[in-house]
């Protein structure tokens, strides 16, 4: 881990900012062989603002590209991903190693709670923005295909390495779970927290 800075809202939240250059966080394989996921349902979530300018980073991810693991990440164009990587092609005789769904109409220079689920082979993304709701957003893409095992480490704010597609922003509390979230879940999270956003 390097070390990211603390800011304070105009809330008294502290969050932590990424600089987009070597801050990154960090939890080796051996400490979220939990995090596999290889057949079972899981949610990840957490309040994230991605900064005008970036290019195409990692928000959170325990993988190997196209070998195993899973990633959450957002493309400049403002689609945000959830991705499985995969050793052999899918479907079978296919072209491509990898299955996943996205979501598009995020935004630069704001803040988002941002939850997505992965229940069987569907993926389902929420948003939730101060001082607007929580809600479903169209979720497209592919059946997310079970990824193999993978021994890699979890990181937030970083590729894997990490090396590259560092993160630059703030975030505040991201959170993974071993089953898949509703929109009422979500909902109540996102209530619970959306005060600390307000200005």
């Amino acid at each position: 881990m390097s070390s990211p800075a603390w800011t304070t809202l105009d809330s008294y939240l502290g969050v932590l900012t990424l600089d987009g250059v070597a801050d990154y966080l960090t939890s080796l394989a051996a400490e979220t062989t939990t995090m596999d996921f290889t057949s079972g349902d899981y949610s990840i979530g957490g309040w994230w603002y991605l900064q005008s300018g970036d290019p195409s980073q990692e928000l959170m991810n325990r993988f190997v590209l196209n070998a195993n693991g899973w990633e959450l990440y957002h493309y400049s164009n403002l689609i945000m991903t959830l991705r499985h990587s995969h050793s052999l092609t899918i479907p079978p005789g296919g072209t491509n190693p990898r299955s996943a769904c996205y979501s598009i109409g995020w935004a630069y220079n704001t803040w988002h709670f941002l939850l997505v689920t992965r229940a069987g082979a569907t993926g389902q993304f929420y948003r939730g923005t101060p001082p607007g709701d929580f809600t479903a957003l169209a979720t497209i893409g592919d059946a997310l295909i079970d990824p193999e095992s993978c021994a890699a480490n979890l990181n937030i704010g970083a590729n894997t390495g990490p090396v590259s597609n560092r993160h630059k922003g703030m975030f505040w509390r991201p959170r993974v779970w071993a089953r898949a979230l509703t929109e009422a879940d979500g909902r109540w999270i996102y209530e619970r927290e959306v005060r600390w956003f307000l200005s």
